[in-house]
């Protein structure tokens, strides 16, 4: 399909009016450990090192992407986007350590004490000066053949836990529901400065912007996500971190909210805020044990496209497949899966 009926149907899918998914099926293969990172200092690393944004050098990172003027932009149905690596931006920007354990980067807590919470809430300008330089970076790369967008940024409610630590966080909720609030406030107001600042930055690709999904849209579009509300009921979410994540969707015209197969319990809840555009589940493998298997996700996955367009990534299995595809509507329905080996 050429680039401009792909975004034909990327229209068609906001709108709900697509005859049949946007589609990309890959096989599966295991998340690796033994990445390394490329340092400024020429170190490669992949263990017990923490970062700061001087040691990375998003030039290096960019000639790990492989990408010539020969490389596809399209996969499937989808637009292959380019994205800062992921430095853990959000809990960076609020003042989270940033380290490399097993080729992966995290996060780690920082406030030790609940009650000196609001003496914390500042803001990491240095680290976000080094997302707008990997953006540059980036769109001096792509010179206008991919387009480039938002890296993957945690909602307020992981960057809380980031912060505090999981133990803390639902300690937090309960005896000092207050201090908590004045995080998660503070959380959402640097999500959405730090999405802004990046957005100046955006040029427009075919006259829209594109996400980490690879979905396309005619405005800038922010992922978020609540990856910790796995820890909590859907009512302690609403009532306490809700309506930070509202703050976020309200600012955006075009918001997807990320959820796993294993929160996707507070799905109802988000259908309930018409500002949010699209919903994105990827369900998750091997952790079963914390997921729903695929059945059951099944009923939530109608009631999602009864109100809004829905992608579904991750791995499944072929008769899985077929499910999904027999059981939902193709209208508003993306899917980007990764087919288990028998």
């Amino acid at each position: 399909m050429s680039l401009e009926k792909i975004l034909d149907a990327h229209r068609d899918f906001w709108l709900m009016n697509n005859s049949k998914p946007l589609m990309h099926i890959g096989e599966y293969s295991p998340l690796r450990r033994d990445d390394k990172i490329p340092l400024s200092d020429g170190r490669l690393v992949s263990d017990n090192v923490y970062l700061c944004p001087d040691l990375i050098d998003p030039k290096l990172l960019i000639q790990r992407l492989k990408l010539d003027e020969e490389s596809p932009i399209i996969y499937g149905d989808f637009l292959r986007t380019l994205v800062p690596s992921d430095f853990c931006w959000t809990q960076a920007f609020i003042g989270c350590p940033i380290c490399v354990n097993s080729g992966k980067v995290w996060a780690e807590p920082f406030i030790e004490e609940i009650e000196k919470i609001n003496s914390y809430l500042k803001i990491n300008e240095e680290w976000l000066k080094k997302l707008l330089e990997f953006t540059s970076a980036l769109i001096d790369f792509s010179q206008g053949r991919f387009p480039v967008a938002q890296p993957l940024f945690r909602g307020p409610i992981d960057m809380a836990a980031s912060a505090l630590g999981s133990d803390r966080l639902c300690i937090a909720i309960y005896k000092r529901p207050d201090l908590l609030g004045n995080l998660l406030s503070f959380c959402a107001k640097v999500f959405i400065d730090a999405l802004l600042e990046q957005l100046r930055l955006l040029p427009r690709f075919q006259n829209g912007y594109s996400c980490v999904f690879g979905i396309w849209a005619p405005e800038p579009i922010c992922r978020t996500q609540a990856d910790y509300s796995v820890l909590v009921s859907p009512e302690i979410y609403e009532k306490i971190f809700l309506p930070h994540d509202l703050k976020i969707i309200k600012t955006f015209k075009y918001t997807i909210f990320h959820l796993h197969s294993a929160n996707i319990h507070i799905a109802e809840k988000l259908l309930k805020v018409p500002e949010l555009k699209a919903i994105q589940v990827s369900i998750d493998y091997p952790a079963k044990a914390f997921s729903p298997p695929l059945e059951k996700l099944i009923p939530v996955f109608r009631k999602i496209q009864e109100k809004k367009p829905l992608i579904i990534s991750g791995p499944v299995t072929k008769k899985e497949l077929q499910l999904i595809r027999r059981e939902l509507s193709p209208e508003g329905l993306a899917l980007n899966l990764r087919i288990l080996a028998s």
